[in-house]
């Protein structure tokens, strides 16, 4: 929350400098133009020009930020246009009654004032300044997505190359592995077919692993369900069917199925608990659940933390599917880790 607060003010801050500049020249500008005299009139004199100036600087920032960081912005991010529709009627509705109340009941200037301008032509004045400050503002919104945008596929080329790096200096010649799980599979298939079954979901699971998937390294979620359905039974082999699991799977539509997930994101938290996790207690079993809609994914993995000798772990997988997340849906999603004594928990939530 911190960090959240400390990135709209930076945000804030930039608008401000920036429109105190912008305001300063064009003071100065219409100063050139129409000379001191002229220009003190319309702006007042004294305290009055400070007061009107810092109201102006002010007002300005705030109308931007909105505009930019909570309207225009997440606009162009989620294309929810009915909602961006209501959000900015609303926005100007109330832009526009406040600045009423300021010139004709704060200011309460008089017909003889050489700044007086009619309600009708206030109204006419603020329609087409509204129309400006909107234009404006999409040309500064659409200019800091893209160069969003940008940044996150510079970002996710650096972590696929090092990914493709990290494989080469570490992977076993993958056709010697699966020749022999085909071997062995063939072997054990009349003797022990459960041994068997287990070759072929390992073989199957680790394909998966070693495939190349699309340039962001996503597929969709019905995959990555379907093989994160075979690791848990594969641990239940492994186990003579003794886990305590408790899976809970809801999905809404079909669309939920083709939406795109990060290669292993959900697989390598689930392993994480068939590694880390208390897995014969019937009172606190592991815990998957998974709801996805159309509009959004939540995955849930929590654990009874195993007791006695823990199995060495550098927290690579989890900081790779934290990584993984950020920089594919940035502030469109959570990724909660929370930890006590006793109980382990994972949470992700992604607003497609």
């Amino acid at each position: 929350m911190i960090t959240f607060a400390k990135k709209q003010w930076k945000q804030i801050m930039i608008i401000l400098m920036i429109y105190t500049t912008w305001s300063v020249a064009a003071f100065l500008f219409l100063i050139r133009l129409q000379g001191l005299e002229t220009t003190l009139k319309q702006f007042g004199t004294g305290s009055q020009l400070y007061i009107n100036f810092i109201h102006t600087v002010v007002k300005g920032t705030i109308v931007y930020y909105i505009l930019i960081y909570q309207l225009l912005i997440p606009l162009i991010k989620t294309r929810n246009w009915k909602k961006a529709i209501l959000q900015g009627l609303l926005f100007f509705t109330i832009l526009t009654i406040y600045e009423y109340i300021w010139n004709f009941q704060i200011q309460n200037p008089k017909p003889t004032d050489p700044s007086y301008v009619s309600p009708n032509i206030f109204f006419l004045t603020a329609a087409l300044l509204d129309l400006v400050i909107i234009l404006i503002a999409v040309f500064f919104a659409t200019i800091i997505t893209s160069n969003e945008m940008r940044k996150r596929k510079e970002e996710l080329e650096k972590e696929k190359l090092k990914a493709e790096l990290a494989a080469i200096k570490y992977q076993i010649n993958p056709h010697f592995i699966f020749n022999s799980l085909s071997f062995i599979y063939t072997k054990t298939l009349k003797t022990s077919p459960e041994a068997a079954h287990a070759v072929h979901l390992l073989s199957e699971i680790m394909s998966y692993a070693l495939d190349d998937w699309d340039e962001l390294g996503t597929v969709p979620l019905a995959l990555e369900i379907d093989h994160m359905k075979k690791v848990i039974e594969m641990n239940q082999i492994r186990f003579n069917h003794m886990l305590k699991v408790k899976y809970h799977q809801h999905i809404e539509t079909d669309e939920a199925y083709i939406s795109y997930v990060p290669t292993l994101a959900l697989v390598t938290l689930v392993e994480n608990a068939f590694k880390h996790g208390e897995l014969n207690d019937e009172k606190n079993q592991v815990t998957i659940e998974l709801e996805a809609t159309k509009n959004k994914i939540y995955f849930l993995v929590s654990n009874k933390k195993k007791k006695g000798p823990k199995e060495p772990s550098k927290g690579i997988g989890l900081s790779n599917v934290k990584q993984r997340l950020q920089l594919m849906y940035g502030d469109k999603h959570s990724f909660a880790v929370k930890e006590d004594e006793n109980y382990y928990l994972n949470e992700i939530t992604i607003n497609l």
